[in-house]
C-alpha cells in the first residue's frame, strides 16, 4: 500500500529589506517629490524638491512620465529603470580632457550632524550605457555650508580637510557597471554641524582613474566622451556599528516575506520509480537559487534512483512566483534576478551532476517565468510556485 505524502512549510520569517527611511536625514532621497516648475528638458534637477546644483551648470532629472530627453528608462544617455519610484538624477563625473564641466547634486539635510557621531552615507549609481568612460572618485561631501560656484566649472578640492569630508566607496574602485544599480556607501564621523550633502567628483582629472569602455552591442546611439552616472535613493543615517553601513545591493523599498514550501515522503515504499520522480519537487525561498537543507534528502533519493538505472533521463523545469516576475519586469536588466526559473533548474542539475550523474542525462527546460500551477495570491500559493519540477524523459 502506498504511504501518504505530507506537505509543510520549513521556514517562515520576515526579512526587513527596507532602507533606513525613518532615520534618513535626506528629505527627498529618490527625487520623487517635486517643487516648482515642470520637467521638460535636461538640466532641471531643481524640479526635485530640496535638490539643486552648487555650480552654474545644473544636473539632470529623469522621470518615467516624461518624454525624451529626460524620460526613463530610455533617455539621451542610455537606459535605466528607477531603483525606487519614478525618478532619478544624473551627473557628469568626468569628461575627456575636461571638455565638458562636471555637474553635482546638493541637498540640505533634515538636521545638522552631531560631533563624533558616526553616520552611514549611502546612495546608488548606474553608469549610463552610452558613457565612453568610467571613473573612481565618485563621492559624497558633507559640509556646514552649501557649496556655491556661480560659473559652469568643476569643484576641485585641494586641502586634506576637504577630502576628509568626502565619503568614497571602500577601495575607491572604478564604477563601470552599465546595468542595474550599484551602492556607494561609507562611514562618516562627523566633526559637528554638517548640514549639506553634495554628490560628485571633487578630484582633478589627473588624480582620477578612468577606464575606456567599448560600446555595448545592440545598443543604439553614439558614445559620449564622458562618465555619466545616474543616481537614486540617497541616505544619511546614524549607525552604532560600522558594519551597519551595508554596501550590499539588496532589493529595497518593501518587506519581503521569506517562506519555503516543502513536500516530503513518509516512505517511498509502494511508489514506482516514475511516481517517485514525479513527486520530487524542489522549492526555493523568494529571489533565491539556494537549495535549502531540507530539500537535500529528496535530491539524494533522486540521484540514487538515477545511479541505479543509467537509462533514466530527467527534464527540470524551473519556475518563479508572481512577486519575482513583477520584480523582473520592474528591473529587467538586473542580472541577479533575471531568469530565476532557469537558474534554479541549473542549480538542481549541478547538484545531481555532483552526485555522479552525467550532465547529458539532465535537461534544463526554458519556461515562461510567469507560468504557475497555483493561481492564488497568498504567501503559501506564492511559495508553491518557486520551484523546480522533475519529469522523466521517455
Amino acid at each position: 500500500m502506498k504511504k501518504l505524502v505530507f506537505f509543510g512549510l520549513i521556514a517562515m520569517f520576515a526579512i526587513n529589506a527596507v532602507a533606513q527611511d525613518d532615520d534618513n536625514l535626506v528629505t527627498n532621497p529618490s527625487f520623487e517629490s517635486t517643487g516648482k516648475g515642470k520637467l521638460k528638458k535636461l538640466k532641471q534637477i531643481t524640479v526635485a524638491e530640496n535638490w539643486e546644483s552648487p555650480t552654474g551648470l545644473n544636473a539632470d532629472l529623469f522621470d518615467k512620465s516624461r518624454a525624451q530627453p529626460c524620460s526613463a528608462p530610455n533617455n539621451i544617455y542610455g537606459k535605466e529603470f528607477p531603483m525606487d519610484g519614478n525618478r532619478y538624477a544624473g551627473i557628469v563625473a568626468y569628461s575627456y580632457n575636461n571638455k565638458e564641466p562636471r555637474t553635482y547634486i546638493q541637498t540640505h539635510l533634515l538636521g545638522a550632524l552631531t560631533k563624533d557621531v558616526e553616520y552611514c552615507v549611502k546612495y546608488y549609481v548606474s553608469l549610463s550605457d552610452l558613457s565612453k568612460y568610467a571613473v573612481n572618485n565618485l563621492g559624497a561631501y558633507l559640509g556646514k555650508n552649501p557649496l556655491e560656484e556661480e560659473s559652469k566649472t568643476d569643484i576641485i578640492f585641494e586641502k586634506e580637510k576637504e577630502f576628509n569630508q568626502v565619503v568614497l566607496l571602500p577601495g575607491n574602485k572604478v564604477i563601470n557597471a552599465r546595468y542595474n544599480w550599484e551602492p556607494v556607501c561609507g562611514v562618516y564621523k562627523a566633526s559637528g554641524k554638517e548640514k549639506f550633502l553634495v554628490i560628485g567628483n571633487f578630484h582633478n582629472n589627473k588624480d582620477t582613474k578612468f577606464e575606456k569602455l567599448k560600446k555595448l552591442k545592440n545598443f543604439q546611439g553614439t558614445q559620449i566622451p564622458k562618465a555619466y552616472y545616474y543616481i537614486d535613493q540617497v541616505e544619511v543615517f546614524i549607525i552604532e556599528d560600522p558594519a551597519d553601513c551595508d554596501c550590499s545591493n539588496k532589493m529595497k523599498a518593501k518587506i519581503l516575506e521569506s517562506m519555503v514550501y516543502h513536500k516530503d515522503f513518509i516512505s517511498e515504499d509502494g511508489y514506482t520509480v516514475e511516481e517517485q520522480i514525479k513527486l520530487t519537487t524542489v522549492y526555493f525561498d523568494i529571489l533565491s537559487v539556494k537549495i535549502e537543507r531540507l530539500m537535500i534528502k529528496d535530491l539524494d533519493n533522486l540521484a540514487a534512483i538515477m545511479n541505479g538505472d543509467q537509462a533514466i533521463k530527467l527534464e527540470l523545469t524551473g519556475r518563479t512566483d508572481q512577486e519575482e516576475l513583477d520584480a523582473q519586469k520592474a528591473d529587467p536588466e538586473n542580472r541577479d534576478i533575471k531568469g530565476l526559473g532557469k537558474k534554479r533548474a541549473e542549480k538542481v542539475k549541478a547538484y545531481l551532476v555532483g552526485k555522479g550523474i552525467d550532465e547529458s542525462r539532465v535537461i534544463v527546460k526554458s519556461v515562461d517565468e510567469g507560468a504557475s500551477n497555483s493561481k492564488g495570491v497568498t504567501k503559501l500559493d506564492k511559495a508553491k510556485n518557486r520551484r523546480v519540477e522533475v519529469d522523466l524523459v521517455k
